[in-house]
């Protein structure tokens, strides 16, 4: 993943919470935007807000990024 990419999902309107998997297997939820910094300067870092404990994380550590479902949208296509 390339911070850009990551930008873009933080940047999205209307924003749409996703989880950040690292290789390690963790898996980081991204409820708000304001949990997420991403420096101008910087291409390979950003800080992700977890509640009152901050994780800075290189982006070669993301695995990848998984978007949440929209409420409601799982039922649309059942139906």
């Amino acid at each position: 993943m390339k911070i850009a990419d990551l930008k873009k999902m933080h940047d999205r309107k209307p924003f749409r919470p996703f989880t950040i998997h690292l290789t390690s297997g963790q898996s980081l939820p991204v409820g708000h935007p304001e949990q997420i910094s991403i420096s101008p300067q910087v291409d390979d870092l950003f800080t992700l807000w977890a509640g009152r404990e901050w994780n800075l994380i290189d982006v070669s550590t993301v695995a990848r990024v998984s978007v949440e479902t929209r409420p409601g949208k799982a039922d649309k296509k059942a139906a």
